[in-house]
């Protein structure tokens, strides 16, 4: 019920929240979500990005979990971008941190909304924006489950050329758990959907997966979340690299240098 407040204007509820479910992680789920991957992933990335390419794959070959991987935050496209960019062995074991306030409240009507189906079908786990420590609770439990979860630093979607400023929490949840993290930098999504645009248009696509990175607490929380993003940045900042058919004479070869923390 909205409450009248004493300077005669109406507060808003606080939205009612569902989740987050453990059921996520269980075999039967995990079955589901691979049975739907081609409608809720993949047929969106064959048909907007026009080519998606893919660079350090061969970095996740050995590499099973848990671990926490971060990606810029471009557009709604960033998920099926990163799931169908990791190898087979990891996509059943994977979790994305989603805004509560936008993908978990309970009331909506539309199918993709209903926090239940965020869960099941698309693996999906509530962040509440601005929740502190407690908001990284169920990642620390998906985490000692052995699962991967991935977690976009910046909190929203970038509107500049620039990374926004990276939050602390994984950096807590990495050092805390003493899991690696998997850096992910994706070029190329907003200008298929920026913020606000409801159309998606096709065009070329990068993700560039970058070595693990295992922070140490011989690193304060604020030095190691400026290390994860001074990698990141590193790599945000060259030319996106197409395949050599699609390459024409502007386009420059990208590094192929890569930082990483012992």
């Amino acid at each position: 019920m909205n409450a009248l407040t004493t300077d005669n204007s109406v507060s808003t509820p606080e939205p009612e929240y569902s989740g987050p479910h453990k059921w996520q992680v269980k075999p039967w789920a995990k079955l589901v979500r691979r049975a739907l991957r081609q409608r809720e992933y993949s047929r969106w990335v064959e048909q907007y990005c026009t080519p998606l390419t893919v660079h350090g794959r061969e970095r996740l070959n050995h590499l099973y979990g848990p671990a926490i991987f971060i990606a810029n935050h471009q557009s709604h496209m960033d998920t099926p971008v990163i799931m169908e960019s990791l190898p087979e062995h990891l996509k059943d074991n994977f979790y994305f941190g989603a805004a509560a306030d936008r993908w978990f409240v309970k009331g909506k009507k539309k199918l993709i909304l209903q926090p239940w189906y965020q869960s099941l079908a698309l693996g999906n786990f509530p962040i509440v924006r601005g929740g502190g420590s407690k908001t990284l609770e169920y990642g620390r439990w998906l985490l000692s489950q052995g699962c991967n979860i991935c977690i976009f630093p910046e909190g929203t979607r970038a509107t500049t050329d620039e990374l926004g400023e990276f939050r602390h929490g994984v950096s807590l949840l990495a050092r805390a758990a003493r899991v690696p993290v998997v850096p992910v930098v994706m070029k190329g999504l907003r200008e298929l959907r920026p913020k606000g645009a409801k159309e998606v248009v096709p065009g070329p696509v990068s993700a560039t997966i970058l070595d693990p990175v295992y922070l140490t607490n011989d690193l304060t929380v604020e030095a190691s979340t400026k290390l994860l993003r001074d990698i990141m940045n590193k790599e945000f900042g060259q030319t996106i690299q197409l395949p050599e058919r699609q390459k024409d004479s502007t386009t420059t070869e990208e590094d192929a240098h890569y930082n990483k923390a012992a």
